[in-house]
C-alpha cells in the first residue's frame, strides 16, 4: 500500500509539472498567431501555413500561376499577405437567404416569360 501511494505522489507531481507547459504552449500559439497578423510578406513556408495547405498543393498553384506570388531572384518562393487573403476570399457561396434575395431582384429585373426567343423551336 505503501508503495502505490508513493507512485501516485510520483504520478501527481509529474502532473503539476506538465500544467505550465500547457500554458507555454498557449502562449507560443498566440506568439505564432500575432506573427502573421503583422508580417507582411511570407516566405514559402509560412504562406503552407498560413493558408493551410500541404507543400505540395501550394507548389502545383504556383506553377500553375492560380496563387500571386513573387521569385525576386529567380527561386525563393514570396507571397503577399494582402493578396493572399484577396485570394482565400473569391468565390463567395451566398446563403440560402442572399440566394433568394438575388433571385428575386433578378425576376423582378428580367422577369422570364416576356422575353422574346429568337431561333427555332424544335419540333418533337
Amino acid at each position: 500500500m505503501e508503495r502505490l501511494n508513493e507512485r501516485l505522489t510520483a504520478i501527481e507531481s509529474v502532473l503539476k509539472k506538465i500544467d505550465p507547459i500547457e500554458s507555454l504552449l498557449e502562449r507560443i500559439a498566440l506568439l505564432e498567431n500575432n506573427i502573421y497578423t503583422t508580417k507582411q510578406v511570407f516566405t514559402f513556408q509560412e504562406a503552407c501555413m498560413y493558408i493551410g495547405v500541404s507543400e505540395s498543393l501550394l507548389y502545383k498553384l504556383t506553377s500553375g500561376k492560380e496563387i500571386p506570388h513573387y521569385k525576386p531572384r529567380g527561386k525563393m518562393i514570396y507571397f503577399a499577405k494582402e493578396e493572399l487573403d484577396e485570394w482565400l476570399m473569391q468565390n463567395n457561396e451566398p446563403t440560402v437567404d442572399e440566394a433568394v434575395r438575388m433571385a428575386n431582384e433578378a425576376s423582378a429585373t428580367q422577369p422570364f416569360f416576356k422575353q422574346r426567343r429568337y431561333g427555332k423551336r424544335k419540333k418533337n
